[in-house]
């Protein structure tokens, strides 16, 4: 049946059968998909929220018996008004929602754990905490404390065990169910694929029909064509069909008898200009005034991707993206060119967008020059591919963009952390230093050992904030370059530091004065002065400092006799929040080293530690004697 009609009615019928089988996919799909949406929302409702319900209902007894405990311990009226009134609360919270919950889908075991906890529940409240709160209002505070013991303590538990069973059978339930729709949506997926593997054989099929019919018919023509253009014009064509293809193959006869008559004509041109432009870097095209190229030379095949056999004949414009409404065609602008001025013609290059053969876009650089071929006039276009130069004009202003949003993004961040992290936590501090002093005879000693930590750990917070603040500014906050006499530097540290009369702190030689910010220099000694004491575990500790000339670079160190550094731990201490010893035995953020690091690479330095596990460590830095700040964003 196919055979007798043309090549447009077979594609007709071929594309509309599979749009109709691709449509009754979708379809399919969309009906599966819909049905797994709806199961997963009745999960939902019906597990769930009821789960939800019931841990709120624990959560809500739980905090009823902390109420009345509370109450008990501190009995004053306001609080035993508050309490109570807490409890009232909940008692009436709780009924609302188990009512809410009894009206949800339940299974038979669920209805059953539900009736067992409603009694139970019911005990605990008429028994115990009703009891006890109305002993409260009372002022009975014996007779209330009784009822905790004697009561609420003792209902509470088969409370607590019921509430947990029915938790437990609601995830079950909920567990079973997914599991159920997943085990349709599995389904449903195994329809799609089994659609799609048929769409797929289908596909093959086609291929093959298309094949036999149209595409073997498609190679002969164009083994012929490129016979014909391979300049074999004795070749015999025979036209077997009146479909498409016979017309082609009787359009391929034609063309080769015209080409019989003109070959010599444009065998003669090319070879007049071939030898010219086949030795050009940039692309060369040859345009006359109708906008037609008549030449395109192999540099502008590159460029552009058409072979000369395409190109030729064909318009100006297929080299460009297509115009907006209203703008004049590029060929007009090839006409106007030359009005532009002689001067402006030759040797000026404008840049324009060119359009490849497989449809990308790419700049370029054009020049128009106007020759004459006799009383004809025509244009000759250079063209330049830039796209290389202008990637890399996009990647530095991406890149520069990309550096300008992290560097606001970390200046948002410090104020974060400046503003919202350390109010609390000196409300914490506060805090715990009050309990510490107010309630000290309080404490057993577990507890005053617990907030020791307490308060040491908030300090500890703090300092780490501080030096996280400092790290981000480095290379983001700037100070005025100024002369830095790293001998005056290392005086005004130690005064800092105050260290102790086991301490001793020498100086070997003099050192130099530098261009540098005075912070960040007196951040380096600090932190790496501070680390050598903080560290020492010998009666007597011994820090030395060195300075030597290393050409362009200063060459600074700072040894001490502490504990040493295992080789394994050389790279990882300049990481942050790094630390070798227990925070809780050494106070330390972790920060300082990296501070130190970052600050010593902004000034184009080195950093390294050598050490002797027992003997001591040494921290040598490099600063430039030219200093020139490496920007750092």
């Amino acid at each position: 049946m196919l055979r007798n009609l043309t090549i447009k009615s077979r594609l007709r019928f071929i594309l509309s059968f599979l749009v109709i089988f691709l449509l009754g996919i979708q379809m399919l799909g969309l009906f599966g998909m819909g049905k797994a949406i709806d199961g997963l929302k009745t999960v939902y409702h019906d597990r769930s929220i009821p789960l939800k319900q019931v841990t709120q209902i624990d959560s809500l007894l739980m905090q009823s018996r902390l109420a009345i405990t509370s109450a008990l311990m501190i009995p004053t009226p306001e609080i035993i008004i508050k309490k109570t009134a807490i409890v009232d609360e909940n008692i009436e919270e709780i009924t609302r929602i188990w009512n809410s919950y009894t009206t949800t889908y339940l299974t038979a075991e669920e209805k059953m754990l539900a009736m067992d906890f409603a009694d139970a529940r019911q005990k605990f409240v008429d028994e115990g905490m009703k009891p006890a709160v109305d002993a409260l209002r009372a002022d009975e505070i014996g007779l209330a404390y009784q009822i905790l013991v004697e009561k609420i303590r003792p209902l509470y538990q088969p409370v607590d065990n019921r509430l947990k069973a029915l938790i437990a059978l609601q995830l079950d339930e909920t567990k079973r169910e997914y599991e159920q729709e997943q085990k349709r949506y599995e389904t449903i997926r195994n329809i799609l694929i089994a659609s799609i593997a048929i769409a797929l054989i289908l596909a093959a099929l086609i291929s093959v029909v298309l094949t036999r019919a149209i595409f073997r018919p498609l190679e002969d023509v164009v083994t012929i064509a490129r016979s014909v253009a391979a300049g074999n014009l004795r070749q015999e064509i025979e036209v077997r069909s009146r479909n498409e293809i016979g017309q082609l193959m009787q359009a391929l006869k034609e063309m080769r008898d015209s080409l019989v008559d003109t070959i010599g004509q444009v065998r003669e041109s090319e070879a007049h200009t071939r030898a010219l432009l086949n030795n050009l870097i940039d692309g060369v095209a040859s345009v006359n005034q109708q906008g037609v190229i008549r030449s395109f030379n192999p540099a502008g095949e590159r460029i552009f991707g058409y072979t000369e056999k395409e190109i030729i004949g064909q318009n100006i414009d297929l080299l460009f993206p297509a115009l907006e409404s209203g703008e004049d065609p590029h060929t007009e602008y090839f006409k106007s060119y030359p009005d532009m001025g002689k001067s402006r013609a030759l040797g000026v290059a404008r840049e324009v967008a060119g359009l490849r053969k497989d449809g990308t876009e790419f700049p370029m650089d054009l020049a128009v020059v106007e020759m004459y071929d006799g009383d004809h006039s025509m244009f000759v276009g250079i063209m330049r591919d830039i796209s290389e130069r202008k990637l890399v004009e996009e990647q530095k202003t991406r890149l520069m963009n990309e550096l300008e949003s992290a560097n606001e993004e970390l200046k948002s961040f410090a104020y974060v952390v400046s503003h919202d992290l350390k109010a609390p936590l000196r409300a914490i501090g506060a805090l715990a230093d009050w309990l510490s002093t107010d309630y000290a005879d309080k404490f057993d000693d577990e507890g005053k050992e617990h907030m020791r930590l307490l308060v040491s750990r908030v300090h500890r917070m703090g300092n780490l904030i501080d030096g996280i603040l400092q790290y981000s500014r480095v290379g983001r906050v700037r100070e005025a370059l100024v002369a830095v006499d790293l001998s005056q530097v290392v005086r005004e540290v130690i005064d800092l530091l105050s260290p102790p009369a086991n301490v001793i702190i020498s100086v070997e030689n003099v050192l130099p004065t530098i261009v540098a910010e005075p912070t960040r220099i007196q951040q380096i000694f600090q932190n790496l002065l501070s680390n050598a004491i903080k560290y020492a575990d010998k009666p007597q500790t011994r820090i030395r400092i060195a300075c030597s000339d290393e050409g362009e670079h200063w060459k600074l160190s700072i040894t001490d006799n502490g504990p040493g550094i295992e080789s394994r731990h050389f790279e990882r201490i300049f990481h942050l929040f790094q630390t070798l010893a227990p925070r809780d035995r050494i106070e330390s953020t972790g920060v300082g080293l990296a501070l130190v690091r970052k600050i010593v690479e902004m000034y184009g330095g080195l950093i390294w530690v050598e050490s002797v596990v027992g003997e001591g460590s040494t921290f040598y830095f490099t600063l430039p004697q030219a200093t020139a700040i490496t920007n750092s964003k």
